[in-house]
């Protein structure tokens, strides 16, 4: 957590919490350790409606942390499901609902149980797909969002530590059969076995392209209307991947999205704004 700073002085922590092992653990020893600085923490349980028992179990993961001593709430999803592309439905549908509660909380700070385990996952995941060196660097443990911050503190610890800590706590958690299900990508690389955790080298990599497209943000001014204007003449000399994650940055923030758009019609924005001819057109909204 030392890592994550600043907090306020009584930190109010939400946790996400699906009731398995590692957001258990995580909700075990977050709760502890926001109430050491004087502060509280709310457990955020989504209940996903994608099976039978999954009311209950949230039901059960909420009591399980208020017997802890944290706040404990059911965000529910309601509504139809989709047949297809669930995994990616369901997360979507999580993220809103735990951003919703947040902003409602006013907790300043969402914690994510992602560990080392899945880091690996995430890092082979976007491997397969193709992606580049920011990808395969896999998640941000600290990721800024409009009104909160979404951390990982977990990312460098094992899912067997965290499994250790609540035996020895004798803490119990749910074993979710979505996990094993090998319609699921993440379901299908647990199966085939270990996999290697991101390069160190490639998450420094990441860093400084960060800070590298911070200090040329500086071309462009936002006005309190939400409109941004890029110095065109400036931005030309840029070398080109960080010329287009300016482009695409200005994109997200101006749109309000929350990932930065990519692929081609980035790339052709690019292209016409090289050139001396008025460019209209749109891009992430």
């Amino acid at each position: 957590m030392a890592a994550l700073a600043p907090f306020e002085e009584r930190p109010h922590l939400a946790i996400a919490v699906s009731g398995g092992a590692d957001s258990s653990a995580l909700a075990l020893l977050a709760g502890a350790w926001a109430r050491a600085r004087g502060g509280k923490a709310s457990a955020l349980v989504v209940d996903h409606r994608l099976r039978a028992a999954s009311t209950q179990e949230a039901q059960l993961t909420a009591r399980r942390c208020r017997r802890q001593g944290l706040a404990a709430q059911i965000l529910a999803w309601h509504g139809a499901k989709p047949a297809t592309a669930i995994e990616e439905a369901a997360r979507r549908a999580r993220y809103a609902l735990l951003e919703q509660a947040c902003l409602r909380l006013g907790a300043l700070h969402l914690l994510l149980a992602h560990h080392r385990d899945d880091q690996a996952e995430t890092v082979a995941m976007r491997r397969q797909r193709g992606s580049g060196a920011a990808g395969q660097a896999g998640m941000s443990a600290c990721v800024e969002r409009a009104g909160y911050r979404l951390l990982r503190p977990l990312l460098s610890v094992p899912r067997a530590r965290l499994v250790a800590t609540l035996e020895a706590r004798g803490a119990g958690w749910l074993d979710d059969p979505m996990n094993r299900d090998p319609r699921f990508a993440r379901a299908r690389l647990r199966q085939a076995g270990a996999l290697a955790p991101p390069s160190p080298a490639i998450g420094a990599a990441r860093l400084e392209r960060e800070r590298a497209l911070a200090a040329a943000l500086a071309l462009a001014t936002l006005d309190r209307f939400g409109v941004a204007r890029l110095d065109r003449a400036r931005w030309r000399r840029l070398e080109g991947d960080l010329a287009l994650a300016v482009l695409a940055r200005l994109a997200q923030t101006v749109g309000g999205g929350i990932w930065p758009p990519r692929g081609r019609r980035l790339a052709a924005l690019a292209q016409r704004l090289r050139s001396d001819a008025a460019v209209a057109c749109t891009l992430g909204r």
